[in-house]
């Protein structure tokens, strides 16, 4: 399994979100001026508001038909697309949350493990590429900058109908909504040719609100490290096959973890050739100990503690496979006989990937009673 480097990293490996990387799953739209001369941008039909309804309804007039040509005519040939006035995006609401630690009685706000962390019984753990249904809580991250340019930059974790736990450093003003249910993020639909099988299409949702860890800060060195944000969808999600939450370790018990023991990480991470993978991937790295990581990376300004995870792949495997704010999983019985998948980490900031470094997560479990004392029905 190869290694690749699609964490974002605090100091000497390349930064992901920095990186200007013309990626297969980046959607490119041209500029152009609409007939009333107003900014707009090349979209499809279905998305601008100035002819979607009526055509929906089958009623345009025979004016909005020649407007619709012209419009039609300032993008490139044979796209389908349509010159419309660029929409002024609403800004998400963004706050740094602190609140106090409530309750572990809000805690019915997650699903409970006949719903969460369920996966198919016939996976193969030391493969690459997960099958269609594998891991139904990854979510990715899109991004829309002022030219309406769209790309997949960070992942995050489903954990229950309405909300995605990710990585503060992945929060920015480009932030625009999530996909869920994806697993190719160049075809649609997504289909698996050698059982034949095809996925239902990938869900994109808005985002109501987003709120970041008070205690974090983009530089690790300067203590400020829990690397963690929820994601308030604007919408309920419904859970099925491709789409389903992930468990959450609310007991201490659910949130032990042993030395070496084998985790996993999944996303649509950089591979050692410094592209992107257009599918979901997974890695298996294995925990390593506080002692062992702050002798690894021989880094004296970076604090490990028990708020951070470190873990370390076999042979240049690295979290890096994974992108920035997705999940660290392990397998685990949970309360029926079934195994289920817990979320133990985030992929937060580290120093290298693919190398003798081990990788960071934030600590899931210590974050526990933030993470409910902030969520909302």
């Amino acid at each position: 399994m190869a290694a690749s480097c699609a964490r974002t990293t605090a100091l000497g490996c390349v930064a992901l979100t920095a990186l200007l990387i013309v990626a297969p799953w980046t959607v490119w739209a041209a500029s152009c001026e609409t007939e009333n001369y107003e900014p707009g941008v090349c979209v499809s039909l279905a998305k601008c508001e100035t002819f979607s309804t009526a055509f929906a309804a089958g009623s345009l007039s025979s004016g909005q038909r020649a407007l619709l040509q012209k419009e039609q005519e300032k993008c490139p040939s044979e796209s389908g697309l349509v010159c419309c006035k660029r929409k002024l995006r609403a800004e998400i609401p963004r706050t740094f949350v602190d609140r106090k630690p409530m309750t572990r009685g809000m805690s019915d706000l997650l699903p409970d493990q006949t719903v969460c962390g369920l996966d198919s019984s016939d996976r193969i753990f030391y493969g690459n590429l997960t099958k269609l249904d594998q891991f139904p809580w990854v979510a990715i991250i899109k991004y829309i900058n002022a030219d309406e340019v769209e790309s997949f930059e960070c992942g995050g974790s489903l954990i229950n109908k309405r909300y995605i736990l990710t990585a503060a450093h992945c929060i920015n003003n480009r932030t625009a909504g999530v996909r869920l249910g994806e697993w190719d993020l160049e075809s649609d639909p997504d289909c698996d040719k050698a059982s034949k099988q095809c996925a239902d299409p990938p869900i994109d949702v808005d985002i109501e609100k987003i709120l970041i860890h008070k205690n974090y800060t983009r530089r690790v060195s300067k203590g400020g490290k829990i690397d963690m944000a929820l994601i308030r969808l604007n919408r309920d999600v419904s859970f099925g096959k491709y789409v389903a939450p992930i468990c959450l370790p609310k007991t201490a018990e659910e949130a032990e973890l042993t030395e070496n023991e084998t985790l996993y990480v999944a996303g649509w991470g950089l591979t050692e050739n410094y592209t992107r993978s257009t599918k979901k991937l997974f890695v298996d790295v294995n925990k390593v100990s506080q002692e062992e990581c702050i002798q690894k990376i021989k880094a004296p300004l970076v604090k490990i503690d028990h708020t951070i995870i470190c873990a370390l792949g076999v042979g240049g495997k690295d979290s890096c496979q994974g992108d920035s704010g997705g999940p660290l999983m392990e397998i685990r019985q949970g309360s029926s006989s079934y195994l289920r998948y817990f979320l133990k980490g985030v992929v937060a900031k580290g120093l290298a990937c693919g190398t003798s470094k081990p990788g960071f997560y934030t600590n899931v479990h210590e974050q526990i009673d933030w993470i409910v004392s902030n969520m909302e029905p």
